[in-house]
């Protein structure tokens, strides 16, 4: 799925310029096949450095685009929501650590931050795993495990992490905004 060089660089993220060519080449059926039925985009503005010692900043451990992946001062990188083998169970975790399915190698986000199951129709549903800086979904909090329900996704919420904004996509979502981006 992932190359040890971009796992190292994006967590378990691929640059969305990686995946217009299986977008071009793949059915709908084989992209979803390869590469998995969700994601977790992020689109990174370039962030200034912080003004004063109250100021906060967003920053990738390790992210620094080069023009391949940087569209308009944005780096647009695709988490691709797929059970990896790293963690236990029928979960996906989402993380900071490598050993989640989901790795984001920002410093806001918990080592192991949240958790992703497929829900009633086939739908994913989030859930916090007691991270420090909380989960939200569409700007509404995301329960911790243990404290009540687990919240369900559909294609387009915007997803927060810490202080990392997603947007869930579907797989053919996705397919498409890559496809989009050569226009």
């Amino acid at each position: 799925m992932s190359t040890p060089l971009a796992r190292s660089r994006y967590g378990s993220g691929l640059p969305i310029r990686g995946l217009q060519a299986d977008a071009r080449a793949l059915s709908s059926q084989d992209f979803e096949e390869r590469h998995g039925n969700a994601f977790l985009l992020l689109t990174a503005a370039n962030l200034a450095r912080p003004q004063g010692p109250a100021s906060t900043e967003v920053q990738l451990i390790g992210f620094d685009d080069g023009p391949a992946v940087a569209t308009a001062s944005l780096s647009l990188v695709a988490f691709p929501v797929v059970r990896t083998g790293r963690s236990v169970g029928h979960l996906v975790t989402i993380g900071r650590a490598t050993n989640n399915d989901v790795s984001i190698p920002d410093l806001s986000i918990s080592r192991f931050h949240a958790f992703l199951k497929v829900g009633d129709n086939v739908s994913w549903q989030l859930q916090d795993a007691g991270s420090t800086n909380g989960t939200t979904v569409n700007g509404l909090s995301v329960p911790q495990q243990g404290h009540g329900t687990a919240v369900s996704l559909k294609s387009g919420d915007n997803v927060r992490l810490g202080q990392v904004e997603l947007t869930f996509l579907s797989a053919d979502e996705l397919r498409d905004f890559a496809l989009n981006l050569e226009r």
